[in-house]
């Protein structure tokens, strides 16, 4: 496990250390695990958004009347000018 410090103001301290049944490590160890996770989420959900603005502008036409294969070579024709 890795060590990570941090400054809190004096004030905030004191009280703390009226709570000494609090292991205050862990409500940190705790707290850090839900803001990452609801960060991680937001990622997901900004990801998911993007990939679904992207699906909706893809004509469904164009894409089932096209076999992949012919799509990649004519893509590298394109890229490599044959």
């Amino acid at each position: 496990m890795s060590t990570v410090s941090f400054r809190v103001p004096d004030e905030l301290r004191e009280r703390m250390e009226e709570h000494d049944e609090v292991n205050w490590s862990e409500v940190l160890r705790e707290h850090l695990r839900r803001e990452l996770d609801e960060l991680e989420g937001r990622d997901v959900a900004r990801a998911v958004a993007a990939s679904e603005r992207l699906s909706d502008a893809i004509d469904p036409g164009e894409v089932a009347d096209r076999n992949s294969a012919d799509l990649i070579r004519e893509w590298r024709g394109r890229r490599y000018g044959r």
